[in-house]
């Protein structure tokens, strides 16, 4: 059996940041044909790879820029009318997402989604965040308008978003 070369890849990136660092080499693996969540995983055991199905690994972000010590991202969307030439356009109206437990790179805490992940269909499951508040009181939920997160980050990083 010849492994492919995008694995062989995959197999000396994960073994040379496995050397550097150990229990906290992460990456974050994601099906292929999979949305809300559904079977990803944080992975830092090369035997946790799964080969038989078509899956998306990435380095994980070990130092995201946090919101109050939670992971959050924003989703933006662009529609392309053209490629030749190039044409799009950028809908004004995009949401941020929050996960629901403080960050942290805890190896135990590894498998927790309520930490690592931003996404709504999971994190709607924890009411409440890692300090026993509701999370509806913060922010206004796990997906907030995207006017509502320039706020929270102009507030928490004071710097003018805009810019």
């Amino acid at each position: 059996f010849i492994l492919p070369k995008e694995y062989v890849g995959f197999l000396e990136n994960f073994s040379e940041f496995e050397e550097r660092e150990g229990k906290y080499n992460y990456w974050i693996m994601k099906p292929a044909a999979s949305s809300r969540g559904r079977g990803i995983q944080v992975v830092n055991d090369i035997s946790s790879v799964i080969y038989g199905e078509p899956m998306i690994m990435q380095r994980y972000l070990k130092d995201p820029l946090l919101l109050n010590g939670y992971k959050f991202d924003l989703r933006i969307y662009i529609l392309v009318t053209s490629v030749n030439p190039l044409e799009m356009f950028i809908y004004e109206e995009g949401f941020g997402r929050f996960s629901t437990v403080a960050y942290n790179l805890d190896p135990d805490d590894k498998a927790n989604k309520y930490i690592h992940l931003t996404n709504v269909s999971i994190n709607k499951y924890n009411l409440k965040n890692s300090d026993g508040v509701n999370n509806d009181e913060i922010y206004g939920g796990t997906k907030v308008s995207l006017e509502t997160l320039k706020e929270k980050v102009e507030k928490a990083y004071n710097i003018n978003w805009d810019k």
